[in-house]
């Protein structure tokens, strides 16, 4: 009996010490939060994180310490016991941050993250982490004036502003209505000048409000308006009657493509044109998500040498089987078309971005020109280029042909700014680089930019004779 005893005294022993060992564990909470904080005007949310491998979290408490001294912004308990720890070993902490609730005054101050778990090595007091995380409190919105006097912008159309802001700004560029088109550095200035190009979308709302902003670390914000003209346009509605080759053929290679039942032709034409049209922009908008920060352009744009056009920017399109519609989309750029295989040469300078297939443009080229600005080729024939070429005004990219959702042989161009489609033909006008692009940059810091209407934006050089061709 007394062997039994001391087996189970031993065990008992053994257990308690093993239990011990691990609950002495020696590793204190972990806290994750971020490295500073600022907080204005606006309450905020700030996510801490706080975790605990060996005994499990017991509790968390945050404070502020300002100038009036400390408070509580928020604490939370998670459970367990002393002998059984906590099963909560990670937990994420929303704390709810509002300047003047806490009463803090402009400038410095701290929030405290006290972070204790069940650990047996201080007996009955866990193990502490305490972090303590700079906090600036500033209301005061950042610095921004706007260099822009008059400016003559249209539907469709491109805009450009340049603008100063103070030294504390993290996000600034031009709204328009609920789009936002991202500011970057002047070229060759260091005194916090800087330009954004933006777009006005063919369905922008009739004379939608333009500023610039500027937003600092704490969330205080600036907005700028200047005096814009805005023109409006009407684009054309054209109807396209879907032909049985078109049908038999075109549509069945691009459904077996993306993998869509093409047995019904209409309805896989109807899935290809509106989810399959989808998903290409959503590629296109990723593609152009990052741009270089420099203008990487020279002078006005071309059109393709030699060619006719056959379809303009933003024609609404219905589309008819045997007088039946069956669909409708937007077409976002121009149809250009010369001879079968045409050279297609880059319409300006730049970096290449995208040269692979991009489902109903077919072979596409997509370039970057700086500043958020990107040209589009559509159903090439043949690449000749890669991401991370760089190319000249001028030079050959590819072969013009019908791939993707093509009718014939032609090539599709489009032009992007700021992920949205504007009308290539004020990009293809000399005048119109000279007076609203070239001026702004040639523009010293100071002064107001003062522009003159430029002529209405009509079609480039004169069309010449050409086949005849239609993207679908």
């Amino acid at each position: 009996m007394r062997a039994i005893l001391l087996i189970v005294f031993g065990l008992f022993v053994l257990a308690g010490g093993g239990l011990a060992f691990v609950r002495c564990e020696g590793s204190p909470p972990g806290v994750s939060a971020p490295a500073t904080l600022a907080l204005g005007r606006t309450p905020r949310q700030v996510a801490v994180e706080v975790f605990d491998e060996g005994a499990g979290l017991r509790d968390v408490t945050v404070h502020v310490i300002g100038k009036d001294g400390e408070k509580l912004v928020t604490s939370r308990e998670f459970g367990g016991g002393f002998v059984s720890g906590s099963e909560i070993s990670r937990e994420t902490i929303e704390v709810p941050l509002d300047g003047k609730a806490l009463g803090l005054g402009e400038g410095e101050s701290k929030l405290v993250v006290t972070a204790r778990d069940w650990s047996w090595r201080t007996l009955t007091g866990g193990g502490t982490t305490r972090t303590e995380i700079p906090l600036v409190f500033d209301t005061r919105p950042p610095r921004l004036s706007v260099e822009n006097t008059q400016t003559y912008l249209q539907r469709g159309g491109s805009g450009v502003a340049v603008y100063q802001v103070g030294e504390d700004v993290v996000r600034d560029g031009v709204t328009v209505g609920e789009l936002f088109f991202r500011g970057h550095p002047f070229p060759g200035d260091t005194t916090g000048r800087r330009v954004a190009f933006f777009a006005l979308p063919q369905d922008v709302p009739t004379d939608p409000p333009i500023r610039v902003i500027a937003e600092d670390a704490a969330g205080n914000r600036s907005a700028a308006s200047w005096g814009t003209h805005f023109k409006e346009r009407r684009f054309p509605e054209i109807s396209i009657q879907l032909p049985p080759q078109f049908l038999q053929n075109k549509v069945a290679e691009l459904a077996d493509a993306r993998g869509i039942d093409a047995a019904d032709r209409i309805a896989a034409f109807q899935t290809i044109n509106s989810t399959g049209r989808a998903e290409d922009e959503r590629k296109i908008r990723e593609v152009t998500r990052e741009s270089v920060t420099e203008k990487l352009w020279d002078g006005a744009f071309e059109q393709l040498r030699n060619s006719k056009v056959t379809s303009h920017f933003a024609e609404k399109r219905s589309y008819f089987v045997e007088d039946e519609k069956v669909s409708q989309a937007t077409h976002y750029g121009y149809d250009l078309a010369t001879t079968a295989a045409a050279p297609i040469s880059a319409s300006n300078s730049g970096k290449v971005v995208y040269a692979d297939d991009l489902g109903i443009y077919g072979g596409c080229v997509i370039i970057d020109h700086g500043f958020d600005l990107f040209t589009l080729y559509g159903h090439l024939s043949r690449i000749d280029v890669k991401p991370g070429d760089l190319v000249s005004k001028g030079g050959v990219i590819g072969l013009s042909g019908a791939t993707g959702l093509a009718g014939g042989d032609h090539l599709h161009f489009a032009t992007l700014l700021g992920g949205v489609y504007v009308d290539p033909v004020e990009w293809w006008d000399p005048k119109w680089i000279r007076e609203k692009v070239d001026a702004v940059f040639a523009v010293p810091s100071g002064p107001a930019i003062a522009e003159t209407p430029a002529r209405p934006a009509d079609a480039p050089a004169p069309d010449v004779a050409a086949p005849a061709a239609a993207e679908r």
